[in-house]
């Protein structure tokens, strides 16, 4: 048994574990459980005993973070599922105790907060089952204690989004979201929270974000973020952008009822890209970096956006709206513009739940990851592996520029052919981030078709397009049937990279 001693079993306890687990023949299989029961004279203990694979897997915390998290998350579910009285749990040794911690933390969160049979019942919907959870290196103060703390402020944070996501549309406004923002932030060493109106984004441009939310009664807010945890004068390092659409109906372009009680959680990039600027910030990360989200709701009314509209974004370019439900590509275009303008970051990442081709081609699992930058595509990969969220990189081509012109505008906001969806939402978003001048839907000329992924010119983007991982589909493991939170502990991740290597 894995760090039996340092659990406290007695010896008498370890061998009735060891009895029970052999009697039903377990095989230790990752990610298995079993929950059995421990007495040895007045010291009775309920214990999940989870499975970590061979010895030398067990004993190995290279590359054991997924086994370790899966492994605690499945026992801690299953103590809770056994004794519904339950209020406290110890989580043993580990051989990571960063992802046992995320585990147990993850695996204990559920949103039923507006449920009448719980007392709990408010507009923060989520909780963690009132269980408390400890780890005994948390007791001390030793690598392993900051190791599970590191851990629960990862847990934390997406459970953040999760709330922010699966929260109905009713009880989270823009105004509400950004109150929220500030209510989470407040108090934090090194952090600034601005919230701004629709007169100032019409001070500021925002022909996107104004023509979004023309169609709500609910008034327009955008949220920025500064984290001010580098060297005063080193500029900012990372730059997170995050899609806020707070409800969205797809406007004129009506979506179907099928699947649109999900677009309460439409502002999922913007969710995961304020949790996890917290998580970095708690986590004191030695990084400059900033968050701007532009919240709105896609409705219909007398006054929304029609099919054929034109608008002028914040560059500057003319976007004729070919389709409504492709709103957050207009949105986040203003808000890369603003961000790279003001804040001049080395590195920008856009998340957003944007399109619907994205969970055609990867499923709930993958976030498609397109970026022109082939080191930041090896830090987001590097993210990627350290928190256990799949990515998968994406192309962009010129081809998809060219299926963006618009016959009365500079762009249309969605592409001339019935193809590659999320190829031209992240080439539309492309355009708003690079120097115009090297841009093909401006230019009349006929030109060579190339593809896009080799250019490490600054500020360094990448797209994420999270519409699949923005959803579990079932309860497993960590991971809670619902709006996932996903993918936050990979931003954090990221911006931890970045502070130890930053991209020369």
């Amino acid at each position: 048994l894995y760090g039996a001693e340092a659990a406290g079993l007695t010896a008498a306890q370890q061998q009735q574990i060891v009895r029970q687990v052999h009697a039903v023949g377990s095989k230790a299989r990752e990610g298995s459980v079993q929950v059995v029961h421990a007495r040895d004279g007045d010291d009775e203990k309920y214990v999940a005993v989870v499975g970590l694979g061979s010895k030398e897997d067990a004993h190995n915390a290279s590359g054991r973070g997924e086994v370790v998290r899966t492994a605690v998350a499945n026992g801690v579910r299953q103590l809770c599922a056994q004794n519904t009285a339950l209020r406290n749990v110890t989580v043993g040794p580990m051989p990571c105790h960063q992802a046992s911690a995320e585990g147990a933390k993850l695996a204990l969160y559920k949103f039923d907060g507006f449920k009448t049979k719980n007392s709990s019942s408010s507009s923060d919907g989520g909780k963690d089952e009132g269980v408390a959870v400890t780890h005994l290196a948390s007791q001390g103060s030793g690598s392993g204690a900051g190791s599970w703390d590191t851990g629960v402020v990862y847990a934390e944070a997406q459970n953040l989004a999760r709330d922010l996501m699966n929260t109905p549309a009713n009880f989270m406004t823009p105004t509400i979201f950004a109150d929220r923002v500030r209510e989470e932030l407040a108090g934090i060493d090194g952090v600034s929270v601005s919230v701004y109106d629709k007169a100032w984004a019409e001070a500021q441009r925002m022909g996107g974000l104004l023509a979004v939310s023309r169609g709500s009664d609910e008034p327009l807010r955008f949220v920025e973020v500064v984290y001010s945890g580098g060297d005063a004068g080193s500029g900012v390092e990372l730059a997170l952008v995050g899609k806020g659409v707070t409800y969205d109906t797809g406007g004129y372009s009506l979506k179907p009822s099928r699947y649109m009680d999900m677009m309460k959680g439409d502002m999922g990039g913007g969710a995961t890209v304020v949790s996890a600027i917290r998580a970095i910030a708690q986590l004191r990360l030695p990084i400059n970096v900033v968050a701007t989200v532009p919240l709105c709701e896609n409705m219909v009314n007398g006054s929304a956006t029609k099919v054929s509209d034109v608008y002028t974004s914040r560059a500057g370019m003319t976007v004729e709206v070919m389709n409504t439900d492709a709103e957050g590509r207009i949105i986040l275009a203003d808000a890369l513009n603003y961000t790279i303008e003001t804040h001049q970051p080395r590195t920008i990442v856009d998340v957003a739940t944007l399109t619907g081709a994205m969970v055609v081609a990867l499923g709930e699992v993958y976030t498609g990851v397109f970026t022109p930058s082939p080191r930041l595509w090896g830090a987001i990969e590097q993210a990627s592996s350290t928190s256990d969220e799949p990515v998968w990189r994406m192309p962009l081509h010129d081809r998809w520029d060219a299926m963006l012109r618009s016959p009365v505008a500079d762009l249309s906001n969605i592409g001339n052919k019935a193809e590659a969806g999320a190829c031209t939402a992240a080439a539309f978003l492309r355009q708003f981030v690079v120097d115009r001048s090297r841009t093909l839907p401006l230019a009349e000329k006929p030109t060579v078709l190339r593809a896009q992924n080799n250019d490490e010119s600054l500020p360094r983007w990448a797209h994420m397009d999270i519409a699949g991982p923005m959803e579990a589909s079932a309860s497993t493991g960590y991971h809670q049937k619902g709006l996932s939170g996903r993918p936050t502990r990979m931003l954090v991740d990221l911006a931890r990279i970045l502070a130890s290597d930053p991209l020369p």
